[in-house]
């Protein structure tokens, strides 16, 4: 179910390579993502993000049958990418299901083509049912 999109649409240009942001779950232990180039990133503070958000992706992923209808968007583990624009730097936010397994940080990361000194770190918007957490209110 490895999965990549840009807002619905897959894309082939020059940015290719580019360093992306964006926001991803791990469902049935596979990553479903959601991301946007560098260049095309919203502002949001000192930092540029992807410009849709879990709830608005998941309802689209549910109407075009990727995920189940039964499921709600903060049931499984969840993240998203930012890059600050101070530091120059990007960081990886995401529930500790998804930190604890390298391979699937690896893979994720290696998608949206992010570099090696990639900060990666939790987040209380990010903890999933299964980690005992509260679940978050909003979504950022």
């Amino acid at each position: 179910m490895k999965k990549s999109h840009e807002g619905g649409h897959h894309k082939t240009s020059s940015r290719k390579l580019e360093p992306r942001v964006g926001i991803f779950w791990l469902v049935d232990g596979k990553p479903l993502i959601d991301s946007t180039s560098l260049s095309e990133a919203e502002p949001y503070g000192d930092h540029l993000t992807h410009p849709r958000g879990h709830a608005e992706m998941w309802g689209q992923y549910q109407r075009g049958g990727l995920v189940s209808q039964e499921m709600e968007y903060e049931e499984p583990p969840r993240g998203r990418v930012i890059y600050h624009t101070k530091t120059r730097r990007f960081t990886f936010l995401a529930d500790r299901c998804i930190l604890r397994d390298k391979n699937v940080v690896r893979g994720i990361m290696s998608e949206l083509k992010l570099p090696r000194n990639t900060e990666t770190d939790t987040d209380n918007h990010y903890r999933c049912p299964a980690c005992g957490s509260t679940k978050a209110n909003e979504d950022f």
